[in-house]
This record gives structure tokens, sequence and C-alpha cells, in this order.
């Protein structure tokens, strides 16, 4: 038990309260351990999980005995080595497909964040006959699986002469990226308080200064992260690629990398050596702008 004093105006010391000093009972203590540890458990596996492909990935990269056909990978590197990424430069055109994936990347994802932005502005801020049924439509669009529009877009590319054209993967690309970077840039721009922007237009800007001046530079960590994820989703794309590019100098990377796959043997090594390559710039990427992706998608799904 512990006394609390205090001094009166006399000089004298009074005792004021007795309360009994607090402790934590060892059964609170012991559910606190048990919860610790089995949060860390469920963590460290969770890591593990995560994180075990992209060891598997660097390891078969950096091991020499996957540059033979054979599929016997030890999970402890023995010796590690750049002959895998050496020799995949050496006999493939991967350089050319990383510049081919990273110019259809630019472009569609420039593409589909002005048209995205402009489909969102225009949906979020004006009041037009048939605006909810557009709407729903770009909904509809972005929930559609893009694999069972591939045989129309093929169709249609074709009867144009445009397979084996840029111009022509790149349009692919805007069926899905579009409707993702609208519907995200949608809730997006609904939680800008329209006040700011009638403010503009009463002192006498137009409809675009205002879009360009005022909710643009407010909305710009929607307009990242709906760009970054743009651009992922043209990156890694395959199946439209594979269809359309069949000229192997115009190729992207992920259907050059099936240049490494013969039947049943693959190239492990060098099948690695090019996936960690092909990561790099995107890992980069979200590395820098990792805080306008999570500011974006937060943003977005609150105020949608």
């Amino acid at each position: 038990m512990n006394q609390v004093a205090h001094v009166d105006a006399t000089g004298r010391a009074v005792r004021a309260s007795t309360r009994p000093v607090t402790s934590v009972p060892s059964s609170l203590r012991r559910e606190r351990t048990i919860k610790l540890v089995l949060r860390s458990l469920v963590l460290g596996f969770t890591g593990i999980v995560v994180l075990f492909p992209l060891y598997w990935m660097l390891v078969t990269a950096f091991d020499p005995p996957t540059l033979s056909y054979s599929a016997k990978i030890s999970l402890v590197p023995t010796k590690l080595t750049f002959a895998a990424f050496a020799q995949l430069l050496r006999e493939y055109p991967f350089i050319t497909w990383m510049w081919n994936t990273l110019f259809v990347g630019l472009a569609s994802t420039l593409a589909a964040v002005v048209v995205g932005t402009l489909s969102a502005y225009s949906l979020s801020r004006m009041r037009y006959p048939g605006r909810g049924v557009l709407s729903g439509l770009f909904f509809l669009a972005y929930l559609f699986p893009s694999t069972l529009l591939i045989v129309p877009v093929f169709v249609i590319l074709s009867s144009l002469n445009l397979t084996d054209n840029y111009f022509g993967l790149v349009a692919s690309y805007m069926i899905f990226t579009v409707p993702f970077c609208t519907w995200m840039l949608k809730a997006y721009l609904a939680g800008i308080p329209p006040e700011l922007e009638e403010a503009a237009l009463v002192d006498g800007a137009t409809r675009i200064q205002a879009m360009l001046k005022i909710i643009l530079p407010l909305a710009a960590p929607g307009v990242a992260a709906a760009t970054i994820f743009a651009f992922t989703l043209s990156w890694n794309e395959y199946l439209y690629a594979f269809m359309l590019m069949t000229d192997s100098d115009k190729m992207t990377l992920s259907p050059g990398m099936t240049k490494l796959v013969f039947g049943d043997i693959f190239l492990w090594g060098m099948i690695m050596a090019g996936a960690t390559m092909m990561s790099l710039p995107v890992l980069v990427l979200y590395f820098i702008a990792q805080r306008f992706v999570v500011s974006g998608l937060t943003a977005g799904s609150v105020k949608g």
C-alpha cells in the first residue's frame, strides 16, 4: 500500500489517501505473451510463403547447374555466378524485348491515364442524361475478363492490319487499363470538394483550367496510383502480346520468355535470370512511388 501525502498551508504533512499499487496479473501477462508469440509465428510463416518464390527465383538465376536442361536445382546455392544472365543476353534479344515492353507500357499507360482521367472527371463532376448508365458500363468493363475478348480483338486488328503493330497492341491494352483507371479515379475525384472548382469557375476559369489547376493537383496521389497499376498491367501482360506480336524482334518480355521453353524442356537458369531482370523496373517503381500507391488506394476506397 502506498500513502500519498501533501503539505498543507502550515507546512505539516497530511496523509491524503491510501491506494494499492496496481500490477498486471500473471494470467494477463501470459495471455499477452501467447498472443505475441502466435502473431510472430503467423507473420513469420506469411513472410516465408511470400518471399520464398523470390528467393527461389534468385537462387535459380545465380546457380550454375541450372544452365543445363536439367531441373535438378539446389535449394542452397554452392557457387553464385552471372553465367545465366550472360548467356541469356548473348543468345536471345532480351534487351530488345525489354525496350519493346518499356515503349508499349509507357504508351499504353499514358493513353489509359489521360482517357481514364477525363472519363472519371466527367462521371464524377458533370451532370448529363445517361451518366449513371455509362458509369455502370465502365464498371462492367472493369469486371469483364479480358481473356474472353482476345478472339474478337484479334479478328478486328487482323482486319485492320494491326497485328505485329505496337499501335494495335497499345489499343488492345486500353481495353482493360482504361476501365481500371476510370473506376479508380472516379472514386478519388468524387471525394474532392466541388466548392473548390466552383470557386475557380466563379473567378473566371474555364472548366478545363479548373480541372488542370485545381482538381488534378489535389488528385495527384490517385493519378499516380492509377499510373503505376496501369503500367504494371501493361508490363506483365502476356496473352494479348503473345497473340498479336509474332515477330521475334517486336515481342515484349512476357511472350519473349517463352522462347526459353522447348516442349517439356525448360532452361531454368535463363528463365529465372530473365524474370529477375524483368522484375527490377517494377520493383524500383513501386519502391519509389509506394506512398502514392497506398494513399491513392486508401483515399479511393473510402471516398467512393
